[in-house]
């Protein structure tokens, strides 16, 4: 008796493993075709045919099956052929329906930096007039003229205090070292102008 009821046991669990295994097998439907276009996307890209590596990733995107990764590849494609508004447009639409974090954030980041490109502003973190945070504030020994943008830090032992950088340090950057802000001179994007091209 408890010979047949371990063998019931051990025939149900091999055949609960066996169904999860074919489960997975299974491809979804139109993962081929999607895969497929992924693979004449990236080869047409590597050849430099953006027109044929465009509809591949178009294909591929649009099967709702892509994570994003061929959208950001269709955008890439898109910049490739100078059609700036049309990649920004492709990041965004990633960074809005891209399915997994790590994509959405890349396109996010890449639409923004191409965002700042086509308005000729530098996308680093060096001071420009656009930033927000700049204030009139009276300085001992300064003109009058300046503005200033305001850091403010904590210390080790939790004081507090502030240290300020003026208008006459437009395009240098200012980073947080240690908790503290220290000006890491002009910024390597734009060589201290602000501008960019693309």
């Amino acid at each position: 008796m408890k010979v047949s009821r371990l063998l019931i046991l051990t025939i149900l669990s091999v055949s609960c493993i066996l169904n999860i295994s074919s489960a997975l097998a299974q491809e979804k439907p139109g993962q081929k075709a999607h895969d497929d276009a992924v693979s004449a996307g990236a080869k047409f890209y590597a050849a430099k045919k953006y027109d044929a590596a465009i509809k591949s990733y178009e294909t591929a995107w649009k099967s709702g099956l892509d994570d994003g990764q061929a959208g950001i590849m269709l955008g890439y494609c898109y910049y490739a052929k100078h059609q700036y508004p049309s990649a920004l447009k492709q990041y965004n639409d990633v960074a809005e329906h891209g399915k997994l974090i790590s994509i959405k954030n890349n396109a996010q980041k890449l639409a923004r930096t191409l965002d700042c490109y086509m308005r000729g502003v530098c996308p680093g973190n060096c001071l420009k007039p656009s930033m927000p945070g700049w204030r009139k504030m009276t300085v001992p020994g300064c003109p009058d003229r300046l503005v200033w943008m305001v850091y403010p830090y904590l210390d080790p032992a939790g004081a507090g205090g502030s240290e300020y950088w003026s208008n006459d340090h437009m395009g240098e950057v200012i980073e947080y070292v240690n908790g503290r802000p220290v000006n890491k001179g002009k910024c390597p994007i734009c060589g201290g102008t602000g501008k960019v091209k693309l």
